[in-house]
């Protein structure tokens, strides 16, 4: 019952997570532009065109890795980074490494991430009456004492000291 009251207290910062999830879908988009070869990215609220080596254009792209990326959340992040509406926008990957860079760094400051790092203190606060742990079962005396560990070289030269040469 306490994990999910410690899962309840985080909905309050959903729109903060979902933030950080579409602005590492552009992260990936990125990524995945530099594993095509691709330079520019034109994205609309409707498609998503790779233009490179050759041309893409569908309402999503799935990375190598797996990750989807749908135009409708890249365009509308785009927007919100880039604060003017247009009906499509131009990207290269860099211009999307450096407009994340942005945004993280206004997020780091942002009093929604505040509020989550107080959340975070909050819940993680362990319980006063906590019962002490339990301490591990001591190794009877009789059991014979685990010889110490010694180093690589140490083990090599005891080695060569002890063999003989041949003769």
């Amino acid at each position: 019952m306490d994990t999910l009251k410690k899962a309840g207290a985080m909905l309050a910062h959903l729109d903060l997570f979902h933030q950080m999830l579409d602005l590492r879908g552009l992260l990936q988009l990125a990524a995945h532009m530099e594993e095509r070869g691709d330079r520019v990215t034109l994205i609309s609220g409707e498609t998503i065109t790779l233009i490179g080596a050759e041309m893409l254009s569908d309402a999503g792209v799935t990375t190598g890795k797996g990750a989807r990326i749908e135009a409708s959340t890249a365009y509308r992040v785009l927007y919100g980074l880039k604060g003017h509406d247009a009906p499509e926008y131009a990207v290269t990957r860099e211009e999307l490494g450096a407009l994340n860079a942005r945004a993280v760094s206004e997020l780091e400051g942002s009093d929604a991430l505040k509020a989550f790092g107080d959340t975070l203190a909050r819940i993680s606060v362990a319980p006063a009456a906590a019962p002490a742990p339990a301490q591990a079962p001591q190794p009877e005396a009789s059991a014979p004492a685990e010889r110490p560990g010694r180093g690589r070289r140490a083990a090599e030269t005891e080695e060569n000291a002890t063999e003989q040469p041949a003769a």
